[in-house]
């Protein structure tokens, strides 16, 4: 099975902010109904409130036709009216890793219980890696993998690496879930010291939700 992943952050308008409660809690139902309507279209969807000052909410959905995930942007579109639009997405493509060796099938790893945070950035790296050889490649990726696994805060933290050649802005999108943003912080840290940081060019912007429930998109 081919799977596409698809990360869209959206922006509340002030026209949004200006309504009372009760008609801000309409808006979010309208959106809940239209996800619970649409779902069985997908693998899996999971939304957050945004922590960026640029966007308010992100989704992150999957699906093996790419017109299911763009029915799914124009659905969101409609049930956020005028009040909201997106201000960045990121397409790819969900496939086994070269570099390690799966446990399970990549359906099953996405429709897990969401996790407290979500994690996602596009990210590229330089020609140069390309022009490495193979096994030169995947030895220096086991020391990024091992330093990453053998972490005393990583457990608890997943990881998705998702491939975008050709269809979008970046090489690969990046996604983690997990239940505690210091932990993550700290790993990430330490994952500066690795020899494969040496090639990569971008990561950036880097958007972090919250899960607030599957009633609570806004």
């Amino acid at each position: 099975m081919t799977i596409y992943t698809y990360v869209l952050a959206y922006k509340l308008n002030g026209r949004f902010w200006s309504l009372p409660m009760e008609e801000r809690a309409n808006i979010n139902g309208n959106i809940i109904d239209f996800i619970k309507g649409y779902k069985k279209n997908l693998i899996s969807i999971k939304y957050y409130k945004s922590i960026r000052h640029d966007n308010d909410v992100l989704f992150w959905a999957a699906s093996e036709e790419p017109i299911k995930l763009e029915k799914l942007k124009e659905g969101l579109n409609s049930a956020f009216g005028i009040y909201g639009k997106t201000e960045y997405s990121m397409f790819s493509l969900y496939e086994h890793s070269p570099y390690t060796n799966a446990s399970k099938s990549l359906e099953d790893t996405l429709k897990t219980e969401p996790k407290k945070y979500f994690v996602a950035y596009p990210m590229s790296k330089d020609r140069e890696w390309y022009l490495i050889n193979y096994e030169e490649r995947k030895k220096i990726l086991a020391g990024h993998i091992g330093t990453a696994r053998s972490d005393k805060e990583s457990p608890g933290i997943i990881s998705y690496t998702t491939y975008s050649f050709g269809l979008g802005d970046q090489e690969f999108v990046v996604l983690y879930e997990l239940d505690d943003l210091s932990a993550w912080s700290h790993v990430t840290e330490k994952l500066r010291e690795v020899m494969a940081r040496k090639w990569i060019i971008n990561e950036a912007p880097i958007f972090v939700g919250i899960y607030n429930g599957d009633e609570l998109v806004i």
